[in-house]
């Protein structure tokens, strides 16, 4: 971050913006408190691998590790009928979870980026699964729908990740290892 405002270090902290929903700052999404700008922050850590999105925009970031998931049993919860059936139309196993994932990483980008974190119906939030590339989800969040545009990150093999932006923004995404 130090280099992106191009202060030193020491001059930088690192705090929360108010929530999205209920305007608390004690859990709302990473903010540079210090100095003032107006760049927006989104964190995703999981095993083995983080990622930083920032933008000049609402942003979201979510990454996670391809593993096993126990889909049909989350499935229910976390998915819409449309996701559902995209899910489960893949074979068991590997295909499957990641493709679970997949929905996950997109709506945590998402629900980031609106600045609540995993708070809404995960049902209600659809993520368009069976469609290749960026999607367009709209979410409910603050009582008026918003759009937003959501499209798979890049990473490493053994990752999923997914980045979130207002519909209406230029998105231009720049993945960069450190």
């Amino acid at each position: 971050m130090s280099g992106i405002l191009q202060v030193p270090a020491h001059d930088l902290s690192i705090g929360r913006a108010p929530c999205g929903g209920c305007g608390d700052t004690e859990h709302g999404p990473p903010a540079i408190v210090r100095p003032g700008n107006s760049l927006r922050l989104s964190l995703s850590h999981t095993a083995g691998l983080g990622m930083l999105a920032v933008s000049p925009h609402p942003v979201g970031i979510d990454a996670e590790p391809v593993r096993e998931v126990p889909v049909t049993d989350m499935a229910g919860v976390a998915l819409t009928p449309r996701e559902r059936g995209a899910v489960l139309a893949e074979p068991a196993g590997p295909a499957r979870s990641l493709a679970f994932l997949r929905c996950w990483t997109r709506k945590e980008a998402v629900l980031k980026a609106a600045g609540v974190g995993i708070t809404d119906e995960l049902t209600r939030l659809e993520t368009h699964a069976g469609t290749p590339g960026p999607a367009e989800v709209t979410t409910h969040v603050h009582g008026a729908p918003a759009t937003w545009w959501v499209a798979d990150a890049e990473v490493p093999a053994g990752w999923t990740a997914a980045v979130a932006l207002p519909s209406d923004v230029p998105h231009n995404v720049v993945v960069r290892p450190l």
